[in-house]
């Protein structure tokens, strides 16, 4: 506390008084006058003025104990300013008080708290700071010199500034006392209290303890801003780890730089955040928060460029507090006062540049520069960490895309022979769901197949094989060749040892090769049949007529005419299959046209009606509704379907059932089918047989001539379609038609 206040008293006629020179209540307190102030007055008055000041003081010494209290408690700097406000009013008797601090940035002295003015004038006075150089006033002066100004009489002092009279006027001031807040000899700002219906009358001694009040206050305003900058430090800090636990558990970059730019501008309390990322030589901006303006993509900035650019290049941080003044400073978003700008530095790499900003001027302090800082390396690094792991995600994907885009199979089995990965193709060829296979042996999933045992074999014996041919069945009983081949993979970091199984589907292949060489076999075998057929022809045209001639002139008896009549039949069953062999032999072209199959299936059924009706066997037709029409020959896809009946009717007893059913096929490779399927509930075909009963000449009827299903499967072959045969033996059999859907004839 001081003891001799440096202060500046304003007697009412204006003189300036010192203190050795200053009255109080008319009564002269310079040092003779305090002699004759001893003769003057009796012992009760200097007793009665004693006990004043001694409860004056004594309330001020409580009002800044009660004051000191508040720094102990969790509350805000506004609330110790009101606080004190409040305590100078009661202890000085004032009508009103203010507390100016100084803006050491704007050079400004600003109303930090009132009491007393009406809503009007505490909203003016929050709203025009003074300024230190050009507002020349009892405030600013006292801010300037550190001395008390203490006014009695606004009115008729002449020393009043015409901005003091302007003040005066405004807030209609009569007297006032304005007195600077020091801490360690700075000044911090400037306390003051006024009378407006009456002068304000202080003593030395008023003036003694309100000079004690102020150093107080200083000390408490002061305490409570570190207190409050320490708080904020410490939230700050807090927030930073909060925000470190978020940008560490994310490994998404752009949910990341959403995190990072929402968060920065939360810690430094800027207007807007913008992150910019360095890409071959320039700046992208990759997220922005905090404005009215969204980043649409595509802002580029060359290294070197702008406020941005140039820390992005230096590898340093920049503090901008007035952009106007700032020759780097390139406009993006309108508005902007100053800049906080901190470079991204990753192992010495400066992978780009995190930017706050305000639309205020000195908006940003060291302390905010220090704490982005902080920020800027940490995201540094897990920026940094989320790009590799999204390049190891992305090369890993790459690998995967790879296999499961492979046109083969690829399974991969452990040594515990255990399934641990297998791509589409897998899939599809075995017929399976990965869901259903993965982590399970493969003596469970091809429990008695031999696949099972060759696949045991390589994973037991260490055998490696190569396109070795297997019979597998489907669970949806269609058998497969599968061609398969084994390699070794390389022990992983635990040392598990695991094989690599490729799988091809070899069914279609075969069946090619199966198809060349039957086409090969029925064109030799057709040659040769035509040969015979012409050969055969001609004697038995001799026989025919020699046969003929003997009939007439041979005596007709009952032997005779039955040996006659066994030779006429013989000879005709010669003719027709010498037909249908030159029939099978002939290459006619198919004349397509587009129609019906439904029609031509109930035409062929038309056909055989007297044989249906005489073997009493029940046709059931189960015909989809929307199947498109197809391009065929009709003449020819009806003789399919005929020989097809005729052969479904053959292999039942009486009372049989026939069901024709058609269907529209998925789309596949081969495109989207009308499928066909005629089934019927006869004897079957004997396993051994189904791989012949197309060729030709194979019958096993007594009077068959084998080229039923052989003339069928040529058609078939001449109009792209293809002929299947399910077979369940003793129980019936379904051959199953695929006709091709065109759209061109």
């Amino acid at each position: 506390m001081e003891k001799t206040p440096s202060f500046i008293c304003r007697h009412e006629s204006g003189e300036a008084l010192r203190p050795s020179q200053f009255q109080e209540d008319g009564e002269d307190y310079s040092a003779d006058g305090m002699d004759r102030e001893k003769v003057k007055q009796s012992p009760d008055r200097k007793l009665l003025k004693y006990r004043e000041y001694i409860k004056k003081k004594d309330r001020l010494l409580t009002s800044i104990y009660k004051i000191s209290r508040l720094l102990n408690r969790p509350i805000t700097r506004d609330k110790i300013l009101q606080s004190l406000v409040n305590e100078m009013k009661r202890v000085f008797d004032l009508q009103r008080g203010l507390i100016f601090l100084i803006n050491k940035r704007e050079n400004t002295l600003e109303v930090k708290y009132v009491i007393g003015f009406s809503p009007h004038e505490v909203k003016r006075a929050f709203a025009h700071p003074l300024d230190m150089d050009r507002d020349k006033c009892r405030e600013t002066l006292v801010a300037k010199t550190g001395k008390t100004i203490y006014i009695r009489n606004a009115k008729n002092s002449p020393v009043i500034t015409e901005f003091d009279f302007k003040m005066d006027r405004i807030w209609n001031r009569i007297s006032s006392v304005t007195m600077p807040l020091k801490i360690k000899g700075e000044i911090i700002g400037v306390i003051q209290g006024d009378q407006t219906s009456k002068e304000l009358i202080l003593s030395k001694s008023d003036i003694n303890l309100f000079s004690a009040f102020a150093s107080h206050a200083s000390i408490i305003i002061e305490n409570a801003r570190l207190k409050e900058q320490y708080q904020k430090k410490i939230a700050q800090l807090l927030s930073l780890q909060e925000i470190t636990k978020k940008t560490s558990s994310t490994l998404v970059l752009k949910k990341l730089l959403s995190i990072v730019t929402t968060n920065a501008l939360k810690i430094t309390g800027a207007s807007v955040c913008t992150l910019l990322l360095t890409e071959r030589g320039h700046l992208e901006i990759v997220s922005q928060v905090g404005h009215d303006y969204v980043y649409k993509g595509g802002f580029r900035l060359k290294i070197g460029e702008g406020i941005a650019g140039w820390v992005a290049e230096k590898g340093v941080p920049l503090l901008v507090g007035d952009v106007t003044n700032e020759p780097r400073y390139i406009e993006i978003i309108p508005g902007i006062g100053s800049i906080l700008a901190a470079p991204l530095v990753s192992e010495k790499r400066v992978l780009g540049v995190l930017v706050v900003a305000s639309n205020k001027k000195l908006a940003f302090s060291v302390d905010d520069l220090e704490l982005l800082m902080v920020f800027a390396s940490h995201t540094a690094v897990v920026i940094d960490g989320v790009r590799l792991y999204e390049q190891v995600i992305k090369e890993r994907n790459n690998a995967a895309n790879i296999l499961e885009s492979s046109p083969n199979g690829i399974v991969m089995i452990d040594e515990d022979k255990k399934i641990r990965a297998l791509n589409r193709k897998a899939e599809e060829i075995l017929g399976l769901r990965r869901k259903d296979i993965l982590d399970r042996k493969i003596s469970e999933i091809f429990k008695g197949k031999r696949i099972c045992e060759v696949l045991s074999n390589v994973i037991d014996k260490r055998e490696i094989i190569d396109n070795q041919e297997v019979a597998f069945s489907r669970n949806d009983r269609s058998t497969a060749i599968l061609g398969l081949n084994s390699s070794s993979l390389i022990p992983d970091d635990r040392g598990v040892n695991a094989v690599i199984i490729t799988i091809r589907d070899l069914t279609e292949i075969k069946r090619t090769e199966e198809m060349l060489k039957r086409v090969e076999k029925l064109s030799s075998l057709g040659q040769m049949s035509a040969n015979i057929a012409h050969e055969i022809r001609n004697p038995l045209a001799s026989i025919n007529f020699n046969a003929q001639l003997l009939s007439k002139r041979l005596i007709a008896d009952e032997n005779t005419g039955e040996i006659l009549k066994d030779t006429f039949e013989g000879i005709e069953r010669i003719k027709v299959l010498l037909k249908r062999v030159l029939d099978f032999t002939k290459k006619e072209q198919p004349s397509f046209s587009k129609g019906s199959i439904h029609n031509v299936i109930s035409e062929a059924l038309s056909l055989i009606e007297p044989q249906i009706k005489n073997r009493k066997v029940i046709i059931k037709k189960c015909f989809a509704e929307g199947i498109p029409e197809v391009v065929f020959d009709p003449h020819q896809i009806q003789q399919v379907f005929v020989n097809l009946f005729m052969n479904a009717l053959e292999s039942m007893e009486k009372d049989g059932t026939m069901e024709i059913k058609s269907a529209l096929g998925k789309y596949d490779k081969e495109g989207r089918q009308v499928i066909i399927t005629i089934s019927d509930d006869g004897i079957g075909i004997p396993p051994e047989n189904i791989s012949r009963v197309f060729d030709p000449f194979f019958t096993t009827k007594p009077d068959g001539t084998g080229l039923g299903l052989s003339i069928v499967y040529k058609i078939m072959e001449q109009h792209d379609a293809r002929i299947e045969i399910k077979n369940r033996e003793n129980k019936g059999t379904s051959f199953v038609l695929h006709f091709p859907i065109k759209t061109q004839i």
